[in-house]
């Protein structure tokens, strides 16, 4: 293409060098007369409109082809760059978009963390007046217990004072012949149990 453009660049120059060549080649030739100078430069015109109509008819459609190739790699590249530029748009906002959404996603987790926490501590509260509950009743219930041994305690050491009392009131008030007596009355109930 690029040797197409140069031979279509140099060519006129070219046939205007070759006709000044011939024109100016006369060395030592008589001098022509204006006609024969006129017709001769009326034919070298002509070939150069020829030339430049040969060259014109075959290299015009070569040329204009790669002109029009490219144009329509100029245009392709250019579509490209724009489709690319457009790609890189979408991906921007799209980013932004995320970065934005993870802006939200992130205000989001914080309140269900900051909901979560407030839950678990509500459930932590709840659990702790169930256990303080739980050990209040259990207290009661061995104070209850301790309660009712104590008392049972103290009627049982009630009745054994009161039987020690008992014993040494009767002692005391017991004479030697009350004394016999009850011997003879247990020693006669145990001859009868036989």
């Amino acid at each position: 293409m690029r040797r197409l453009r140069t031979a279509a660049a140099l060519a006129p120059s070219l046939v205007l060098l070759a006709t000044a060549a011939l024109a100016a080649g006369g060395g030592g030739h008589a001098p022509m007369k204006l006609e024969d100078i006129l017709w001769e430069m009326g034919i070298k015109v002509l070939d150069v409109a020829i030339i430049a109509f040969l060259a014109f008819k075959f290299l015009s459609k070569p040329i204009a082809q790669a002109m029009a190739g490219r144009s329509e790699a100029v245009r392709a590249a250019v579509e490209e760059a724009t489709a690319g530029r457009r790609e890189a748009e979408a991906r921007l906002a799209e980013f932004q978009k995320k970065a934005a959404g993870l802006e939200a996603e992130i205000d989001a987790l914080r309140a269900q963390a900051g909901a979560d926490m407030e839950r678990e501590r509500a459930l932590l509260i709840e659990e702790g007046r169930t256990a303080a509950e739980r050990v209040a009743q259990h207290a009661r219930e061995t104070i209850r217990q301790e309660v009712v041994k104590a008392r049972s305690e103290l009627h049982r050491e009630a009745a054994l004072l009161a039987v020690q009392l008992a014993t040494a009131n009767v002692k005391a008030q017991m004479t030697a012949a009350d004394q016999q007596r009850i011997l003879d009355e247990y020693a006669a109930s145990l001859e009868g149990g036989r």
